[in-house]
């Protein structure tokens, strides 16, 4: 790997690492709302560390620390999901009034979940450096194109996006996992990316931000559904709360399937490709920079003259009698004959990274 992007990759292992301390000594001394919230994102940001050098050096070790993060996640998901749906909810109250006793439903199920968080947080370890570090060494070793995780990753979300079937809401969550992924690989390597546009990582977030909230409208209504089938003493009919929320979901599958497309400008088509701001600039890759170096060297010998041209290396003829000597010759040596006929196979194993299952972010 290229001595830029190992510095790279060094840096960003202890930069997260770092942080996920650091929050984790927050969060456990006050105990917030907000202080939870930054310590998912320090968690996610290690576990897409994590996925990126999966891809290169899978190792036990590895796979261990991603499961204790992806645990630590998923504990919180169902808090994460409570407190979306407490803060849409509070916003609704006016205009809905028979929201109210589900509200406060929510806010009890807050404080239990809450209380999980803190004892959760409690077994955040500090396990995760050594084998990440090990892992970021071994890249030394290895000659490996840095964005290979991000093309994989861009290629699983154009196949999960030719599947997107509009009257299927699971396709689309199928496309938003595989892109989660495609972005988080995609934070890693941008400070290498030094002539991508300034907005790229807001384009991006605002595609899985459409995505998330058809997601959130899916939490609302099955949460919702769960609710309304629990005995209750105060009668209240929910009807209308869910079908405005069934609305709001269709809307929202709408204005995403009206910018679905938008995701071929994020990323290249393939590995040889250009970028799709260096499409729109008319910069050239390398090796059509190569390409016109020869065809414009071409030109001017052509237009010099032949004299000017750099002559072919004539072969001497070869007699009947030369032809077979030299046959008898190669073929003299059976063990080099047979080695020069055998194939030399190039075998490159590539890990794949394990789809992460939802993690309830937006």
């Amino acid at each position: 790997m290229e001595a830029d992007a190992l510095c790279l990759l060094e840096k960003t292992a202890k930069t997260r690492l770092r942080t996920l301390r650091t929050q984790t000594k927050l969060c456990r001394k006050q105990f917030s709302e907000e202080a939870v919230h930054d310590l998912r994102v320090a968690m996610r940001r290690l576990l897409a560390l994590v996925d990126f050098l999966n891809f290169f050096v899978a190792s036990p070790a590895l796979r261990k620390v991603r499961r204790n993060l992806k645990a630590h996640l998923d504990a919180f998901d169902a808090l994460r999901d409570t407190q979306v749906m407490l803060l849409e909810t509070s916003q609704r109250l006016s205009e809905l009034p028979e929201i109210e006793p589900f509200h406060r439903y929510l806010q009890k199920t807050e404080k239990q979940l809450l209380r999980r968080a803190h004892k959760d947080i409690e077994d955040v370890g500090n396990a995760f450096a050594k084998p990440i570090r090990a892992a970021v060494k071994s890249l030394h070793s290895l000659s490996v194109d840095v964005f290979a995780p991000v093309d994989d990753a861009y290629h699983t979300v154009l196949s999960r996006l030719a599947m997107v079937d509009p009257a299927n809401v699971a396709t689309i969550h199928r496309v938003r996992i595989a892109f989660k992924r495609l972005r988080y690989s995609f934070e890693v390597v941008q400070p290498l990316l030094t002539d991508m546009p300034e907005d790229l990582p807001a384009q991006m977030h605002s595609y899985q931000t459409l995505m998330g909230e058809i997601q959130d409208a899916e939490v609302m209504l099955r949460t919702l559904e769960e609710y309304a089938s629990r005995p209750r003493k105060d009668g209240i009919d929910i009807t209308s709360v869910r079908e405005f929320y069934e609305r709001v979901h269709r809307e929202r599958v709408d204005v995403y399937l009206q910018n679905m497309g938008r995701v071929h400008s994020f990323w290249r088509a393939t590995p040889q490709a250009k970028f799709p701001w260096q499409e729109a600039a008319g910069i050239l890759t390398e090796s059509e920079e190569v390409c016109g170096e020869e065809t414009s060297t071409s030109s001017e010998y052509a237009l010099a003259g032949s004299s000017e041209a750099p002559q072919e290396e004539t072969m001497p003829a070869h007699t009947d009698a030369e032809a077979v000597a030299e046959v008898v010759t190669v073929g003299s040596d059976p063990e080099e004959q047979a080695a020069a006929e055998t194939p030399v196979e190039e075998a490159s194993e590539t890990v794949s990274v394990p789809s992460q299952r939802e993690e309830g972010s937006s």
